[in-house]
């Protein structure tokens, strides 16, 4: 029961991953990142409101980690902190790129799912759900980074596939 109760905590935390990095990925699409733009943008690129969860976050899992019941605890408050911030994305986020998908930007979105399992998966190996919880806050914390590694990731692919198609 406990690993079923993790695995379905790790939901939340996807819907809302995918809903701010294919923002994050629209907003990069139609603007330039750069040191200007980051300045100007900082408050859009990094949620400050997530710190502060994974702060509460943090501190249940370090000063209560030696409890009992604690890992229900950690389970319940990190998924329903993911349900908060996906709920409170779509209601109050005035952030959101007006951007619409193409066929072309499956494939770096396609990698960015890839990039969330990554966390999901080492969990399933190690089974050391708490160090998953931390690295899940990260990416959510950096999805803009995220976004533009996956694009890096994209274009050096295509290059790849495009170089050996023309040998």
């Amino acid at each position: 029961m406990p690993k079923i109760l993790i695995y379905i905590s790790f939901l939340p935390w996807f819907l809302y991953f995918l809903a701010t990095t294919i923002n994050a990925y629209k907003d990069l699409k139609t603007n330039k990142f750069n040191k200007k733009w980051l300045k100007k943008n900082f408050l859009k690129v990094f949620h400050f409101d997530n710190l502060i969860l994974l702060g509460i976050f943090i501190f249940f899992s370090v000063y209560y980690g030696k409890s009992g019941q604690v890992w229900l605890a950690e389970v319940l408050l990190f998924g329903f902190i993911n349900l908060y911030l996906f709920f409170n994305y779509f209601y109050y986020d005035k952030n959101k790129s007006k951007a619409k998908l193409v066929p072309t930007d499956l494939s770096p979105i396609l990698i960015l799912i890839i990039i969330a399992l990554i966390p999901i998966i080492r969990y399933g190996g190690t089974k050391n759900y708490i160090i998953a919880y931390y690295l899940l806050f990260g990416l959510s914390f950096f999805n803009y980074l995220t976004v533009i590694i996956a694009n890096f990731i994209n274009k050096l692919v295509v290059k790849l596939i495009c170089y050996g198609k023309n040998k």
